[in-house]
């Protein structure tokens, strides 16, 4: 779901997205030959591309390299909440109506949602799960077009690294 308007008729069908975190650190080694990761903890974002068949492309004039657009993710994110606690703060804005709340066998639970945050009508003695398509700000670094001319057939494929 890509936050501008107009996108033309057949365009955005059959979608496929990767989604996939930005390094925010590197590996070394230490002087005892362990790999270690050092990272920022502040900086985590995400990088994503979106293939897609269908017969028309997207708009190129709203979708540049450098532009800047909002994505509602076709991938869930998953996060858990704690045994005993009742709330939890999503760690990106949530696609509307795409919040599940779930226990260890997949059971549904019930819950309540405003802005960012979920709240339990009760505690669980378990990890509870939740997943949600998370809303997300992204810069277009790369995309193309592709079109069959005998099948009449088109694909195009969207690079986008989170702001």
């Amino acid at each position: 779901m890509l936050g501008i308007a107009g996108l033309p008729p057949e365009s955005a069908r059959n979608c496929l997205q990767e989604l996939f975190p930005i390094p925010s650190g590197e590996f070394r080694k230490s002087i005892n030959g362990n790999l270690l990761f050092l990272e920022t903890n502040e900086r985590k974002r995400y990088r994503s591309i979106i293939t897609c068949r269908d017969v028309n492309s997207p708009l190129v004039d709203k979708i540049w390299i450098g532009s800047q657009i909002t994505l509602g993710c076709i991938q869930n994110l998953w996060q858990s909440i704690s045994p005993g606690s009742t709330e939890a703060q999503l760690i990106r804005p949530a696609v509307e109506g795409s919040i599940c709340v779930v226990n260890n066998f997949g059971d549904p639970i019930k819950f309540n949602s405003s802005d960012n945050q979920v709240s339990l009508y009760r505690s669980y003695e378990d990890v509870i799960f939740l997943c949600f398509r998370p809303w997300l700000i992204m810069c277009v670094t790369d995309f193309s077009l592709e079109t069959d001319e005998w099948k009449m057939d088109g694909g195009w494929k969207l690079v986008l690294e989170e702001v």
